[in-house]
């Protein structure tokens, strides 16, 4: 399939605040909004619908979308999951019956031999042909969350987390009653086995090592109001209290008492006008030219890294 469009993300960042503006396709909410259709993809036509995060393509070929696990409906010894209904009702009513286009990452089958795939539906969207991501989708209305126990691709592993948070947020779905979703049992793997690098998992203590869901998301280096922006991408408070952030420079920052409540963000400012709660310096700290920036623990462990 040829490139179609160009992506859209409709975040918006300032010096104390990330939003996600929402827009309204066809019935769903799809905020994701849209990414380019991919350039080499497989068209399959949706025969039927599994559960939330699994369909039928073609002549029964079972596909498990990518990044997504939506709680369990048909497993053969467990009983249907919170809000699992809602989830396979909200797939069948918008794919089945429906073209739709694959996209894979490294593995195409997992064990159970289906295939692993981003799914791309497109919908009409003012008089044009867009393709939205259903698995997006399903995370940004609460009908799933992230599923990292294994790797995909990383661009799409960053966003995955930013719409669980923006559901997490609005109390969508499986949020609505609680702080942490129902996970199917029985999930496959969707790609190689994650690593602490890449997929960290919030508060797991291994070695006596603990890591966070607590990333860098942004350096905003230029004009004389620098700051850096940090998210807890996690479901669980983090104390930032004597966590520090150094620059290529050689610049360190400590934090204060603060906790960073999940999806928070906070940013810490610089710069001859730095202004908001949180302020390093009044000198800059941020080249224009380019910089690193690393975050550490208290115990001066890595906790996330960002370059530009």
């Amino acid at each position: 399939m040829n490139r179609l469009i160009v992506a859209v993300f409709f975040m918006i960042f300032s010096a104390i605040a990330f939003a996600l503006s929402l827009v309204i396709v066809n019935s769903f909410l799809y905020d994701f909004a849209f990414f380019d259709g991919p350039a080499t993809s497989d068209e399959a036509f949706c025969s039927r619908v599994v559960n939330g995060d699994t369909i039928v393509i073609n002549d029964g070929v079972y596909v498990r979308l990518i990044g997504v696990n939506t709680p369990e409906t048909v497993h053969p010894s467990k009983p249907v999951e919170q809000f699992g209904k809602e989830a396979s009702e909200f797939t069948r009513t918008h794919l089945e019956g429906k073209t739709v286009y694959l996209m894979y990452d490294q593995n195409r089958q997992d064990k159970y031999g289906r295939l692993l795939a981003y799914v791309w539906l497109p919908v009409e969207f003012r008089g044009e042909t867009k393709y939205v991501l259903w698995n997006a989708v399903l995370i940004l209305n609460g009908y799933g969350n992230v599923y990292t126990d294994f790797a995909f691709k990383e661009e799409y592993m960053e966003k995955f987390r930013e719409l669980e948070c923006h559901a997490r947020k609005l109390r969508l779905g499986l949020w609505s009653t609680s702080t942490e979703p129902q996970k199917a049992q029985g999930s496959t793997s969707t790609g190689p086995q994650k690593t602490q690098e890449s997929t960290p998992v919030e508060s797991q203590e291994t070695e006596d090592v603990k890591t966070y869901n607590v990333k860098i998301v942004t350096i905003q280096y230029k004009g004389k109001d620098e700051y850096i922006v940090i998210q807890n991408f996690g479901t669980s408070p983090v104390n930032l209290a004597g966590w520090k952030i150094f620059s290529k420079g050689g610049q360190w920052y400590t934090f204060p008492n603060i906790t960073l409540d999940p999806c928070e963000i906070i940013s810490v400012h610089s710069g001859p006008e730095a202004t908001g709660t949180l302020v390093w310096t009044n000198q800059y700290i941020w080249n224009d030219k380019g910089d690193k920036a690393t975050l550490y623990d208290v115990n001066g462990n890595v906790v996330s890294e960002y370059e530009y």
